[in-house]
């Protein structure tokens, strides 16, 4: 059935197992608005050397954890984050938020500030949310995220002085890509958020429809005839890097899509620490 009532922080994903895939969509092409985060940077030699990207962390968030599911309120619409970001997320501001299609994104963020218990102490980190008041390189971090890169607790001075840089997220990602059906949806409109993909999602379908991607992550559904809820919904994914995925879907409802993008071989540096 179409859901439009699960909360989506406590949504439960529902494997959808080896149900056959509809033949490939000829007309899956990149989503308007579309533009790839700069690849990742060059490493410096040092731990002394700035990461491409400069500004300063400061934190945010609760002291504690996410859930896996903590973050589908968010700016992002992240239905799961797996365990290696529960502590590491971040957000950024909108020089760097593209419309939302840097949600999910890895980075590797380094500690320059002279409070820095360890100067140039690296964390591997996610993107799970917008900062509307971040400048620049400027990020809101997770509080356990700000100390255990700084080495100190948050208060008095809960900012610090960072540079950081876009990383491949395959090497931290465990799992598979899990979807998320925003509340709300009727007839005429369903939203689908997408998570745990090491790849950015670059356009979506449902029964042949092209999905409009929003600034909030999510995908909207506007069919022009009314959307049986009886299913089967047929699903359509086109990544970043070009790969295409089509599932059939016995309902439209928070699911586990059971299924990970094919990553290009790389080995992360021996340096970075996800967690």
């Amino acid at each position: 059935m179409v859901s439009n009532s699960s909360s989506p922080r406590r949504c439960r994903f529902h494997s959808q197992g080896d149900a056959p895939a509809p033949a490939p969509s000829s007309s899956l092409t990149l989503a308007p608005g579309f533009a790839p985060a700069p690849a990742p940077g060059e490493e410096g030699s040092t731990t002394s050397r700035r990461l491409k990207y400069k500004g300063v962390g400061t934190v945010g968030y609760s002291s504690s954890p996410l859930s896996n599911f903590g973050a589908s309120n968010m700016g992002c619409a992240l239905g799961y984050v797996n365990d290696n970001f529960t502590t590491n997320y971040v957000s950024v501001g909108p020089s760097f938020f593209n419309q939302g299609y840097s949600c999910g994104l890895c980075l590797q963020l380094q500690c320059d500030d002279a409070s820095c218990a360890e100067p140039g102490r690296r964390e591997i980190v996610q993107v799970v949310d917008y900062c509307g008041n971040c400048y620049d390189a400027d990020l809101t971090i997770a509080t356990p995220l700000f100390t255990r890169l700084t080495g100190r607790a948050p208060l008095p001075n809960p900012s610090a002085l960072v540079s950081w840089q876009w990383v491949d997220c395959a090497p931290y990602t465990n799992g598979t890509i899990k979807m998320l059906v925003k509340t709300g949806g009727n007839a005429y409109y369903q939203a689908v958020s997408f998570a745990n993909s090491i790849y950015t999602i670059t356009a979506a379908q449902l029964n042949g429809n092209n999905l409009v991607h929003g600034s909030d992550n999510y995908w909207s559904w506007n069919p022009t005839a009314a959307i049986n809820p009886n299913g089967p919904f047929q699903l359509a994914l086109l990544a970043s890097d070009g790969q295409i995925k089509q599932l059939t879907l016995p309902a439209l409802q928070s699911t586990d899509l059971g299924f990970q993008w094919t990553a290009a071989a790389a080995e992360p540096a021996a340096e970075q620490t996800a967690g």
